[in-house]
């Protein structure tokens, strides 16, 4: 059952990758040579923008690279490899010997109950997507928000150029609103048996004020209401003591290295 929760987690951290395709103009999307590639609305080489993650465990460590290279050639990118410590630690060992740039670590957390309803402080109201203006909230938010984790604002808005792609059963998106500011959010993609929640953000003038963990409580109740029986996330350092304190636990580590882009002029 264990096993199970966390290859259901897994593959909604898959499934994300094909999401975030879906609503950036421009972005390819392909599945071949046993490897998930997505060369996104542009060329920036982050993950869940050009990015490659292994989908066949049969495919060797130096085959991976060598196909997503071959891959992200065509465009004239790099691309981030987005990795799983317990499937993936010999294409992490291959990509650090073979020159890629690690980008850090995360852990993998998961929960498969369904948590209580937050509490709203006086004047805050939460919102959830049923049209583009809640969408377009949410991406202001998390435009400010992620830059504390040096994700500049504007690359923080080209994940979401196609903002309608959001309203879908597979998208539960919610926005917190203090007045009429909108100032916190999160979201959950739906993939069958799993969810997972995505997006959590604050801006600075609302933090710590709870906001960022009720939006994940009604984001990680949703996947369960819509059929998940596991909802899971990769947590940042500002977002695991919340999502500990809510219940989540970690069940492995998310692990990212990044091939640059060649060099101009080079053949």
């Amino acid at each position: 059952m264990t096993a199970n929760l966390h290859q259901l987690a897994d593959a909604n951290l898959i499934e994300a990758i094909r999401e975030h395709a879906r609503w950036q103009e421009d972005a390819v999307c392909v599945e071949q040579d046993g490897l998930l590639l997505m060369a996104g609305g542009n060329a920036t080489p982050i993950a869940f923008r050009n990015c490659a993650a292994r989908l066949d465990p049969r495919l060797s460590a130096e085959e991976a690279l060598a196909h997503a290279r071959a891959f992200f050639a065509r465009f004239r990118r790099g691309f981030t490899l987005m990795l799983r410590a317990s499937v993936d630690a010999d294409l992490a060992a291959q990509a650090a010997a073979a020159g890629l740039l690690p980008r850090g670590e995360s852990p993998c957390m998961l929960i498969d109950t369904p948590l209580t309803e937050p509490l709203l402080p006086p004047g805050v109201r939460i919102a959830r997507f049923d049209s583009e203006r809640q969408v377009r909230d949410a991406v202001r938010i998390n435009a400010e928000a992620y830059q504390s984790m040096k994700l500049p604002a504007a690359e923080a808005e080209g994940y979401f150029s196609r903002p309608s792609a959001l309203l879908t059963p597979r998208v539960h998106g919610f926005v917190a609103y203090r007045g009429d500011e909108p100032v916190s959010t999160a979201l959950t993609i739906v993939s069958g048996e799993s969810a997972g929640v995505y997006w959590v953000g604050t801006v600075a003038a609302a933090r710590g004020a709870g906001l960022a963990e009720a939006c994940t409580r009604l984001a990680t109740n949703a996947g369960f209401a819509a059929g998940a029986r596991v909802v899971t996330l990769q947590a940042s350092p500002f977002g695991e003591p919340i999502y500990r304190r809510l219940g989540y636990r970690v069940y492995d580590t998310y692990m990212s290295f990044m091939q640059l882009p060649p060099k101009a002029g080079a053949a």
